[in-house]
Formats: structure tokens, C-alpha cells, sequence
């Protein structure tokens, strides 16, 4: 795959998943509203945050260094070491699923008397689907490297069916069973998963042997281009006049390993110390979890999909073995491109966020959940969650480039970092959660992800120093749009003093006319983006005509 065709793929994936995430967290949305009027408060911490920190964590850590260490250079790769190595994740997956299972259930404090059989139950099965899920690794990460993206979506969309309507027939008919109910769907999910993939590509592979025997006809489909040949293929072998795994690929997976463990306490560390500490009960931990859900949205469906699939591109257009400025000028020309204009877009989506988070949080959650969710801490938390999605936006796509452009030695010695701002990181939730309530968690996050992007601003600049390429400058809106967001800011924080909550109505005006405002401006500065609108426009209309 040539340049070209690795960006028109990783930008294919980003939209794809884009749109899943969006039809997942409006329907995630729905779902926390519907629970919310028809559980306790208590069933919500349980399952949003209790159990599903349980099957994170185990996924993470057991899997991810092995995905992200294969997924680089994959049009490099010997995929029959590739797989041998892949394999190693089920019995890491058993081993970590035991381990936490274990903790959950004897370390960490239990639910009310009432839940506490549901609970015990639901971790078992959770560990259970988490093994299940283990065996399709090879056949996944196959998929990702050839980029069958709409197959994945197919997948994702049919995992999502069978965990909402679990959900939906517990939570409406039988209430009381909700915690079990949703540990079945789960199992079900992982099972379904791994058929689904393997006889996919079960199918796949016979259509290739088909293809062969007829190749005169045939001669530009995909199919003959894969590697593998059979589903039989995908499983661990011994390899003549090679080793059974490759040495650099298993030492840059142990590297993501032992920075995996240490990313996943800072992306996941307010809900560690909520649990490990208890500093919430878990009716508290219930809210929270339905705020910052809100509050991050964007962050999931818009920001984590471009972040995965700018490490794709960004980890097969470098290499991290050969130092930037040996590397064909005109790809990296090409990477400084497009880091510099996600750096524009992102910048300029967070800002957006921010800028109209603050007037129109405690709004939405007065829509949503009512007087539950307006009472209290709410609307701080939601307006805080505005200022860290901003910030998520950029750290996404900087850590994304900094992991693909990093050796394993500079991965191995970040790692030093990741320790030192895990502990900055917990030690500051502790603190804060103590001193200021649930707010604490976000502003403690907020201070480590400002760290974690300072450490990558400083890497890619000193990477593009010498080579005469300015990608970071991406990060400051010209003039004209700073302007128009500073007014934006100005008028709906006027109007949610002086006109909010008497006139809704009039206030959602203020804010439309405001964003229209901004928009106009950031498509004058950016023409690169208004050509692309006006060219969707021109496709839209000769549709309709």
C-alpha cells in the first residue's frame, strides 16, 4: 500500500467510525435516561462504572500492546510470526481476567446486600466473555491491517443490537434481573464476535482459492493480494529457517505492554480511585458516570475514531527505526501535512466546545435527566468536562503521532514518564476528589492531560526542527476565528445570566445565531474545508435532482 492509499483508508475507517460511535452514543444516551427512570442509581454505578472498569481493564492491559505493536508496518510484516505472536494474548486474557476477577470480587468494596449475588454473578460472566473474546484477535487484527472496514462496522453494529436489546427488554419488563441480564449480553456479544469473524473469513479465503483457479478472470481483485490463503493460517505454527516470533515486533509489544498498564491508569484513573477508595458510593459514581458521559461525547464518537485511525496512518508511513530525516522527505512532507491540519480541526472543534459548553451545560442536562442530574454538582462537572474534551482533542492525535514516530528504546524510556505522571495523576484525584467533590477527578485529568501534551509538543517539535516543516502551528486559529469564538463566548454567557433559565427558548437562539457566526468564520480562514463542504453540497443536490 502506497501513501496515498494508507491515508484514503485511515480517513475511510475515521468516518466509518465515526458514524458508529455517533449512533452508539446517542443510543448509549437514550439508554443511561432510560435506566435512569426505571433503576436504582445504584444499578447504574454498578454496570456503567463498576463492571465496565472490570472488562477495560482487562482488555487493555491483555491486548492492546499485542495490537498496537502488529499494527505497525504491517506491509512489512512476516504474518506468520505476526500471528504466533498474536496468540499470546489468550493466555495473557485468562491471566489477566482471573487476576481481576479475583480482586473485584474480595479486594474491592461490594454493593448493597441486595445486589450482591447479581454482582459476583455478572463478574464471573464478564471475565468469561473477556476469554471468549481473546480467540479472535489474529482473525481482527488481519482485518484492520487489509482495512475491512465496513465488515467491522457490520460487526460493531451487530454487537451494539444485542447489548441494547438486552438492555432495553431488562430494564422495561424485568428491572430487578438488569445487572445479570446485562453480564448474558455480553457473553453473547463476545461469542457472536468471534463467529461472526472467523467464518467471515472462512468465506473470504474460499473465494481467494476460487479466484486462483479462474485468476485470468480475476486479476485485480484484492482477494489474491492477501498473504494467507486459509483460516487455517491464522493459527500458530512453526516456521522453517525463521523464528517461531520476531524479536524486534515482541520487544516493541513488551514496550507498548508496560506503557499500556500505565496509560490505562491515566485514562481510566478517577474511576480507580472512585472504586479502590471509595470516595463515592456507588449511586454517586452513577451520576458522574451519566455526566461525564455526556460531557466527553464528542471525545468518543469524534475524537477516539480519528485518534485510532491517525496512529494507522501515522505508523505506516513512518518508521521508527530510521530517524525522521533519513526517511523520503516527500512522506513526511506528506505526514507534517496532515498532522498540521488535524491539529487545525481539532484545536478548533475543542474550542467550539468550550466556548459554548459553559453557557448551555446546566440546559442540557435539565433536558436529559431533570432535576436528578441539575441539583448538585452537574452543571460544574459538565462545564469542567468541556475545558478536558478540548484538551482530549489535542492530546489524541499528538500521542497517536508521538507512539508511531517513537523507537522501542524512546517508548521504553517514556515509559519513565508515563510512572512519574501516573502518580501525579492519582495523587491529584485523591487530593482534589477529597477537597472539591466529583469535580476533583476532571480537574485532575485536566492537569494530566496538559502534561502528557506538553511532553508531545516537545517531541514532534524537535523532530520537525531541523526539516524546515511547521505542523504544530495547526494548533492556533488565525484571527478571525479566535474573534468570532471570544464574541461567541461573550454573548451566551450573557444570555445564560440574563435570559437563561426565564427563556430557553431565546437563549437556544442567542447560541445558533452565535455558532452560526463561528462557523461562517472558520469556513472564510479554512478554504480547504469550505471547498470540501460546497463540493458535498453540489453531490447532495445532484442526488436530489
Amino acid at each position: 500500500m502506497d501513501g496515498d492509499k494508507i491515508l484514503e483508508g485511515s480517513i475511510k475507517a475515521a468516518s466509518y467510525n465515526m458514524i458508529l460511535q455517533v449512533a452508539f452514543r446517542i443510543i448509549t444516551f437514550i439508554l443511561n435516561g432510560l435506566v435512569l427512570h426505571n433503576v436504582d442509581k445504584d444499578v447504574l454505578g454498578i454496570l456503567n462504572v463498576r463492571l465496565m472498569l472490570l472488562i477495560m481493564t482487562i482488555l487493555f492491559i491483555s491486548r492492546e500492546a499485542f495490537r498496537r505493536g502488529c499494527m505497525s508496518k504491517t506491509r512489512e510484516h512476516n504474518w506468520p510470526q505476526v500471528i504466533n505472536l498474536l496468540w499470546l494474548t489468550v493466555p495473557s486474557v485468562i491471566i489477566c481476567s482471573f487476576s481481576f476477577c479475583y480482586i473485584w470480587l474480595h479486594w474491592l468494596e461490594l454493593p448493597a446486600e441486595k445486589y450482591v449475588a447479581d454482582y459476583k454473578f455478572a463478574v464471573y460472566i464478564f471475565g468469561i466473555s473477556c476469554v471468549i473474546e481473546s480467540f479472535v484477535e489474529p482473525v481482527y487484527l488481519f482485518s484492520q491491517a487489509f482495512q475491512y472496514v465496513r465488515w467491522r462496522i457490520f460487526v460493531d453494529c451487530v454487537m451494539m443490537l444485542i447489548r441494547v436489546g438486552t438492555l432495553v427488554v431488562s430494564v422495561l419488563y424485568y428491572p430487578a434481573y438488569t445487572i445479570k441480564a446485562t453480564a448474558c449480553g455480553q457473553v453473547a456479544v463476545s461469542t457472536v464476535l468471534v463467529v461472526l469473524y472467523w467464518f467471515y473469513f472462512y468465506q473470504q479465503f474460499q473465494r481467494k482459492a476460487n479466484l486462483i483457479k479462474n485468476k485470468d478472470l480475476h486479476k485485480d481483485d484484492p482477494l489474491l493480494a492477501l498473504p494467507l490463503n486459509s483460516v487455517l493460517d491464522f493459527f500458530p505454527k512453526r516456521i522453517q529457517g525463521q523464528t517461531f516470533i520476531e524479536s524486534d515486533l515482541a520487544f516493541l509489544t513488551w514496550g507498548f505492554f508496560k506503557q499500556g498498564i500505565l496509560k490505562q491508569v491515566l485514562t481510566e484513573g478517577e474511576r480507580y480511585v472512585m472504586t479502590v477508595f471509595a470516595v463515592l458510593s456507588f449511586a454517586e459514581q452513577g451520576v458522574y458516570d451519566v455526566v461525564n458521559n455526556l460531557g466527553s461525547m464528542a471525545a468518543r464518537f469524534i475524537f477516539l475514531p480519528i485518534e485510532e485511525s491517525s496512529y494507522f496512518y501515522f505508523a505506516q508511513m513512518l518508521n521508527r527505526q530510521i530517524p525522521i530525516e533519513q526517511q523520503p522527505r516527500q512522506e513526511i512532507e506528506q505526514v507534517a501535512r496532515v498532522l498540521y491540519r488535524l491539529l487545525r480541526a481539532l484545536s478548533l472543534i475543542g474550542s467550539i466546545i468550550v466556548v459554548f459548553g459553559f453557557s448551555y451545560s446546566h440546559l442540557l442536562l435539565r433536558l436529559y435527566g431533570g432535576i436528578t442530574l441539575t441539583d448538585g454538582p452537574g452543571p460544574l462537572l459538565m462545564k469542567t468536562h468541556c475545558l478536558s474534551v478540548c484538551l482530549m482533542a489535542i492530546n489524541g492525535v499528538t500521542e497517536a503521532y508521538v507512539f508511531a514516530a517513537m523507537s522501542s528504546k524512546e517508548l521504553d524510556k517514556y515509559n519513565g514518564l508515563m510512572v512519574i505522571l501516573s502518580c501525579v495523576f492519582l495523587f491529584l484525584s485523591w487530593l482534589l476528589s477529597r477537597a472539591v467533590g466529583s469535580v476533583g477527578f476532571i480537574l485532575a485529568n485536566c492537569v494530566n492531560m496538559l502534561l502528557r501534551i506538553i511532553h508531545s509538543l516537545w517531541f514532534i517539535s524537535g523532530q520537525y526542527q531541523n526539516l524546515g516543516f511547521k505542523p504544530l502551528r495547526g494548533m492556533i486559529p488565525t484571527m478571525l476565528e479566535t474573534s468570532s469564538l471570544v464574541f461567541a463566548f461573550a454573548i451566551t454567557a450573557t444570555s445564560s445570566l440574563l435570559v437563561y433559565p426565564e427563556s430557553a427558548i431565546f437563549h437556544v437562539i442567542i447560541g445558533a445565531i452565535c455558532g452560526l457566526a463561528v462557523i461562517g468564520a472558520v469556513l472564510y480562514e479554512e478554504p480547504e474545508l469550505m471547498r470540501t463542504v460546497v463540493i458535498a453540497v453540489k453531490k447532495r443536490l445532484g442526488k436530489v435532482d
